[in-house]
Order: C-alpha cells, then sequence, then structure tokens
C-alpha cells in the first residue's frame, strides 16, 4: 500500500513538472542567498531542483544509515554472541541429540542457548538430558525456570511434579500445587497426581471432598477414586477409634451419599477386615437390590462364617436369569466353599471353568476335591493350572 501512495505522489509530481516546468523557466523572478563568504543567485526553477535534490540526498542518507546500524548490529551478534542461525542449529542439534540418546552432545548443544528465548521449550530439553543424566537438581531448576514460561509453564509442572513423585516426595508435590496457579491445579493431569499425592500421604478426608471436584478431570477413573478415599478415610477411623465409631460415621452420612455403591464398598471392606461379616453382607444385600453391582457381589468372595445366606440366595437369583455369568458364578463358588458348601461351590465352579477355564477357579475346586479326599481329582486339576501356566 505504501508502494502505491509513493507511486502515486511520484506521478503526481511529474505531472506538475511537466505542466507548470515551463512556466518557472521563463519566470523572471529568483532567489537570492546572501552567506557570510557572499551572496548566490539562484532562479525559482533552480530553487526548486535543489530543494527537491536535497529532500532525496537526506532520504538515500537514512537508509544508508539504517543499514549501517543493521551490520553493525550483526558484526556485533557475530563477535559477541550467536547469530539468530546459529542459535537455531544448536536447538536443533540438541533435540536431535536428546532422541538419539547422546545426552552429553545434547547438554553441550543446549547449554549454549539456555538463556536465549525459545519460549522455554530449550529449558524443557536441556531439563530432560539433566534428568537422563541423573543430575536431579539441575533438571529441577530448569523445570522451575521452563514453568515461569506461558508456553510450557503446563509441561514443565508436570515434569517436575512426577519426578517428585518418583522420588516419593509427595509432600513437596501437594505444596508446589497448592502454590501454582488455578489453571495449573484444574489441569486434568495435574489432578491425578495430586490424588495420588494425597493417596500416598494418607489425607483421605481431603482427597474425598477434592474427590467430588474432580468428578470430570478424572473421567473413568472418578469411581476408583471415590472408593480409594472412602476406603482409606473408614480405615483411617477403623483403626484408630474402632468399629463402633466406624458405624457412627457410616449412619451420619447423608442416605444418597450411603447408596454409592463406591461407598458401600468403602465401608463393607472395613466391616470384612473387622471381621463383621454379618453385617458386611446386610449392607451389600441391601445395596444391590436393584441388580448385580461388580464393585460390591466381588466382596462377596471374601464373607465367611455368615449366620445367613442372603448372599448366597441374591447370587443365586441374578444367575437363574443369566446362567453364563462366569464372575457370578465364579463368585458363588467362592461364596459357597467359604461356607463350607462344598457341594454348591463345586456345581457353580464346574459350570464357570466350562466357560472360561480360569485359573482361579480351577484351583479353587482342585481344593474342594482336595477336602473331599479326592486326590486323583485334585492332582488332575492341580495339574491342570500348571499347563495353563506354560
Amino acid at each position: 500500500m505504501k508502494k502505491i501512495i509513493l507511486l502515486l505522489i511520484l506521478v503526481g509530481l511529474i505531472i506538475v513538472g511537466l505542466y507548470a516546468g515551463p512556466a518557472l523557466i521563463n519566470y523572471q523572478g529568483y532567489f537570492l542567498i546572501a552567506l557570510e563568504s557572499g551572496t548566490y543567485q539562484v532562479s525559482i526553477f533552480g530553487f526548486i531542483v535543489l530543494v527537491v535534490s536535497l529532500f532525496f540526498v537526506a532520504w538515500l542518507t537514512l537508509i544508508v544509515v539504517r543499514k549501517l546500524i543493521d551490520i553493525l548490529a550483526g558484526s556485533q551478534d557475530w563477535l559477541f554472541g550467536f547469530s539468530s542461525r546459529r542459535k537455531q542449529k544448536a536447538f536443533t542439534n540438541g533435540l536431535i541429540s536428546l532422541a538419539e540418546g547422546n545426552y552429553l552432545d545434547a547438554k553441550k548443544s543446549l547449554e549454549k542457548i539456555r538463556r536465549e528465548d525459545f519460549d522455554g521449550i530449550n529449558l524443557l530439553a536441556l531439563a530432560e538430558v539433566e534428568a537422563q543424566l541423573n543430575h536431579k537438581l539441575e533438571a529441577r531448576e530448569l523445570w522451575y525456570e521452563a514453568a515461569e514460561k506461558d508456553k510450557t509453564a503446563l509441561a514443565a509442572n508436570l515434569c517436575l511434579l512426577r519426578d517428585l513423585m518418583i522420588e516419593n516426595k509427595c509432600e513437596q508435590v501437594l505444596t508446589h500445587i497448592s502454590d501454582s496457579s488455578d489453571k495449573i491445579k484444574n489441569d486434568p493431569d495435574i489432578i491425578k497426581i495430586w490424588a495420588r499425592a494425597l493417596d500416598q500421604t494418607g489425607k483421605y478426608s481431603i482427597l474425598r471432598e477434592n474427590v467430588k471436584k474432580w468428578k470430570k478431570p478424572l473421567g473413568d477413573e472418578y469411581d476408583y477414586w471415590l472408593l480409594k478415599a472412602s476406603k482409606g478415610e473408614f480405615a483411617e477411623i477403623a483403626s484408630k477409634e474402632g468399629a463402633l465409631k466406624l458405624k457412627e460415621k457410616w449412619q451420619s452420612l447423608p442416605r444418597g451419599v450411603r447408596k454409592e455403591p463406591g461407598q458401600i464398598a468403602a465401608y463393607s471392606q472395613q466391616l470384612i477386615d473387622q471381621k463383621m461379616y454379618e453385617e458386611a453382607q446386610t449392607i451389600l444385600v441391601n445395596g444391590q437390590k436393584s441388580g448385580p453391582v461388580p464393585v460390591l457381589y466381588t466382596l462377596y468372595r471374601q464373607l465367611k462364617n455368615t449366620q445367613t445366606n442372603g448372599a448366597i440366595k441374591q447370587l443365586e437369583s441374578w444367575i437363574k436369569k443369566d446362567d453364563s455369568n462366569v464372575e457370578l458364578l465364579s463368585t458363588l463358588g467362592q461364596l459357597a466353599y467359604n461356607s463350607g458348601d462344598y457341594l454348591l461351590a463345586e456345581k457353580a465352579l464346574s459350570r464357570a471353568i466350562k466357560l472360561a477355564n480360569e485359573r482361579r477357579d480351577v484351583l479353587l475346586l482342585a481344593q474342594i476335591k482336595e477336602a473331599q479326599k479326592d486326590n486323583i481329582h485334585a492332582l488332575e486339576l492341580y495339574k491342570k493350572t500348571v499347563l495353563n501356566e506354560s
């Protein structure tokens, strides 16, 4: 656009010059310039030509000065530092060496541009090199630097937190996350690390409260972490305050919470660990009145010495509707075995083995045969598990 405007101005000047030139040449007026050295007389046309010439000389001088400044700046860069081309070459060579596993070469190249502006990517790459060379302190220092850059903040924080988790420095992880921005805190990968750190530090009450807010970022892992948090919290109460306080805690929860499968599973697991099998059976059976819930009915495997057979009846009713469900058959076999009903256990396990031939079911059936003094069939089943392994 600027070139078009300049061209139009130039054309306009030419047209004006062609029109007014002859008149100015013939015009008798003149300019008288008096200087200390003397006086100078110039015609009007000559004066106009002089002014235009001075304008073009000044314009060309400005262009030349700018070029000289650029050349001098380039020379200074060439003499005292890397040119942009050399910086890019060092960056590229560093990344290639890193990918090839030549960490010393990568470090040599990337250290040359540590203070240069590559949006923090050079810092991340150099940190990875230091980590691979087992220079943990240097790597963390670089991750902290990269975390200050907008484009690499999340990546740097993830690298730093993962490294701290590997070193089992969970308290440092929690401190770092608490000091981070909301943008970092709300990232799904950061939240998963956060949950792991809370789990490993035994802060289950905090974990359970946070999990409720993390349902979307946790995605498919939400149920796992809710169960984990609830188990941890109930286990802490049971170990420190006993079964009575555990029951009181359960009853104090809102009714909606007590209907959640994860909460039921966590509470039932603690009852089982306290050998309160009858209470656990009641909670689990009531929690599945609408149909089987895998996270709940798998706990039937751990029930022992129950006075009632509510769990067995429930499993049998489900199997009548779905007699090819291997998990239900296997669970019934284990529960019947725990209750001493070997005939029912053998029947369920035989059906499950026929459908899927799971090693755990074959081993349990072998134990039943051994308990029944049927050593020949027990040995055959044990051999079968060995052959399946090989």
